[in-house]
């Protein structure tokens, strides 16, 4: 398993979803975070042709985006679903 990028919770915003997080959620999104670092690890786009992705922890999702050049994931976004489809809408 080769670590290739390096996650960063992007924006404030970011960081204080994850803070709200109950803790059982929090090592839940921590340890898929961590899988984010991988390179072999295929995400899904959020929209076809747009380089944000989606990844789903149960009910949470988290919205990044890649900068190969960078060899970085940006987290912009960590919410529940019904957060998530608000975040969506106004995008």
């Amino acid at each position: 398993m080769q670590m290739a990028y390096a996650v960063i919770l992007d924006e404030e915003k970011a960081r204080k979803q994850f803070l709200q997080l109950d803790k059982s959620m929090q090592e839940r999104v921590a340890k898929k975070l961590k899988q984010l670092e991988r390179d072999d690890l295929p995400s899904r786009h959020l929209k076809h042709g747009v380089p944000v992705f989606v990844e789903e922890v149960n009910q949470y999702r988290i919205i990044f985006k890649t900068r190969e050049d960078l060899k970085e994931k940006r987290v912009g976004f960590i919410g529940d679903h019904k957060e998530y489809e608000k975040w969506f809408s106004e995008q």
